[in-house]
């Protein structure tokens, strides 16, 4: 237990330049990448730069940047000002290389469902 065998510890990073590694990854493992922003437009550009979107965290003040980010970025999921993600009752997935399709909540279930439209009228 603790640190022996494959332990890692959780991280933070802060101000991390855009050439290094992590800036280009989908880690997974407790690490956090926090960097700074002198625009809104510049922080979902970057939040959007690579293939991947699995979850998205923003933490905020202002109802527009909400908005914004809600509809802007790209991620399966995205948590504003909590970190309430993983929960049963909601979809779980992510978008383009992070995978498609969602597991959790009653959206896992549509891809067992065979949907069947018919129509007639009475002779």
């Amino acid at each position: 237990m603790g640190n022996n065998g494959n332990f890692f510890a959780p991280t933070v990073l802060a101000d991390v330049p855009l050439s290094a590694r992590i800036m280009h990854e989908e880690p997974f493992g407790p690490i956090a990448v926090v960097n700074r922003f002198g625009t809104l437009d510049d922080a979902i550009e970057e939040a959007n730069r690579l293939p991947f979107g699995l979850a998205s965290y923003a933490f905020t003040r202002s109802a527009e940047t909400m908005q914004r980010l809600a509809q802007e970025v790209e991620a399966g999921m995205m948590t504003i000002n909590h970190i309430g993600l993983a929960l049963p009752e909601v979809p779980f997935g992510g978008i383009r290389d992070s995978g498609y399709g969602t597991e959790g909540g009653s959206e896992a279930i549509d891809a067992y469902m065979v949907t069947k439209f018919v129509t007639q009228m009475a002779v």
